[in-house]
């Protein structure tokens, strides 16, 4: 966690921005704690139960000492609402007249749970300066998990329902039953890693782009190499499942605040329609694979139906899934076909089924297909991880078409989102094996080629495959005869 020191002057006194709180006179320590005090996000990041501290402290110390402290205010709130609102605000920890902050219990009680001489390191910029940094060593929290301190979280909510352990099919049953809704978000925090910033991965204030602050994040970087050591423990598939979860919260929330969504809304529980998606399309016929490729597949969202056009436009054979694979598994669309008035009804969902021709499962191994398009909710423009909307078809879809031999290496995995939906630091552990990571992302306003750090499916896995889900997609159970077939 970086915190830096900008000194502001307000009324002849001095602050620390962007946290409206008093330098502190007894040491930078204390002034950490300070800083601390006054955030919820930066209590929430670093466990500290602010509301229940507070209790801790009015019910076991005697009104005297409460007095003496920082957090009369506070203390005497008589409500929990009062105190979440009063928590909202930037507080000024010793703007009082009379104040100790050495006698104020909460930050003692912060400062003893911060462990600042092991877990602290305090940097300078120069002597002339005003600026200080300081890092603190806390556990590594992405920006998903970050930007979803003090707010609910669906998935979670259901799971606080019920103590019983639930299995793994349970979870994926879950999953998809939750509905989405919206969520206000009044605070949205910005979450840097230092190794972000020296690598120049993320857009940051220009402050800590200078000189003597880069000099000085290359030196916390080692210092934290120096001290932890990497983790080799993999996450359950419920944190997974949360981190997915709280992504696609986070996405769906931004979008709708910032209005850079379409019909239908709210976007939730769906692949955002985003604005300007013709942009993207477009951008996505610039691309020489593009050019080169014979058969396309583009999922059937409304976001991706401008591209679906471009495609037949461009004579292109046109591959869009039935939806949710009700009933067969393709729509085959050739424009060698089709008339030139009938593209544009082509392309949407409705008029893919009127036009196209129904592809069997056995057709596939005819096919040679380019140029796959996927829809996301989230994706990491730089390993490639992408989280689509939560029912797994895209995946599923891949691990078809992989293992009846109409996909290889070859094969170009696109995805067209706003910009709104990168997150840059997804963790690397929220891909699965039946995950399909994505090699170029397009926007209205670039294209980016990922690395694409993970393998994609080779084939369809069962053991994510529960009774519903083959009982409900007749192409699956088609799917396992063949395979039996070919065993025999």
């Amino acid at each position: 966690m970086l915190l830096y020191y900008n000194f502001t002057r307000k009324r002849d006194r001095y602050f620390l921005s962007p946290f409206e709180v008093e330098i502190s006179k007894h040491g930078s320590q204390r002034t950490v704690c300070e800083i601390i005090r006054s955030s919820d996000f930066l209590c929430g990041l670093l466990g500290i139960d602010r509301p229940m501290m507070l209790k801790q402290i009015t019910t076991n110390n005697s009104p005297s000492i409460v007095s003496t402290g920082s957090i009369t205010n506070d203390a005497s709130l008589s409500s929990s609402d009062s105190q979440e609102q009063t928590s909202r605000r930037a507080l000024s920890c010793s703007t009082a007249a009379g104040i100790n902050n050495s006698t104020d219990p909460l930050l003692s009680m912060i400062e003893e749970k911060l462990d600042f001489k092991h877990k602290c390191m305090f940097y300078s910029t120069g002597p002339t300066s005003d600026l200080c940094v300081c890092a603190l060593n806390v556990g590594h929290n992405p920006s998903v998990l970050c930007n979803a301190i003090g707010y609910s979280s669906l998935q979670i909510d259901e799971d606080s329902q019920t103590d019983k352990p639930a299995s793994a099919d349970d979870e994926k049953k879950k999953s998809r039953n939750v509905k989405a809704r919206h969520q206000h978000r009044q605070y949205v925090h910005q979450w840097m890693c230092i190794r972000d910033i020296i690598d120049g991965l993320i857009t940051c204030n220009h402050i800590l782009k200078s000189r003597n602050i880069h000099e000085i994040l290359i030196k916390m970087d080692l210092w934290l190499k120096e001290r932890n050591e990497p983790k080799s423990d993999k996450p359950s598939l419920t944190n997974i499942q949360q981190i997915k979860g709280k992504a696609r919260q986070l996405v769906w929330d931004l979008m709708e605040i910032k209005n850079e969504v379409r019909f239908p809304r709210p976007s939730h529980g769906r692949i955002p329609n985003f604005r300007y998606c013709e942009l993207a399309a477009e951008n996505v016929t610039s691309l020489e694979c593009f050019h080169r490729a014979r058969v396309i597949k583009i999922n059937p969202s409304l976001a991706q139906e401008p591209l679906r056009y471009l495609a037949l436009t461009y004579n292109k054979v046109l591959l869009t899934p039935t939806p949710a694979l009700e009933s067969v598994l393709f729509y085959k669309l050739d424009p060698k076909f089709l008339r030139r008035n009938q593209l544009e009804w082509a392309a949407t969902k409705t008029g893919a089924a009127e036009l196209g021709t129904a592809l069997q499962l056995t057709a596939l191994k005819q096919i040679h297909v380019d140029i796959i398009i996927v829809a996301s909710v989230a994706v990491n423009p730089i390993t490639g991880a992408r989280i689509g909307k939560g029912k797994g078809y895209a995946d599923l879809e891949y691990g078809i078409m992989s293992q009846m031999g109409c996909v290889n290496k070859k094969t170009v995995v696109i995805t067209t989102c706003h910009e709104s939906q990168l997150i840059n630091d997804l963790p690397n552990e929220i891909m699965e094996e039946h995950d399909l990571p994505v090699d170029i992302i397009v926007t209205p306003k670039r294209y980016i080629y990922t690395k694409r750090l993970f393998q994609r499916p080779e084939r369809v896995y069962w053991n994510k495959i529960d009774s519903d889900m083959l009982t409900s997609i007749p192409v699956l159970q088609e799917l396992k005869q063949l395979e039996g077939q070919e065993t025999k």
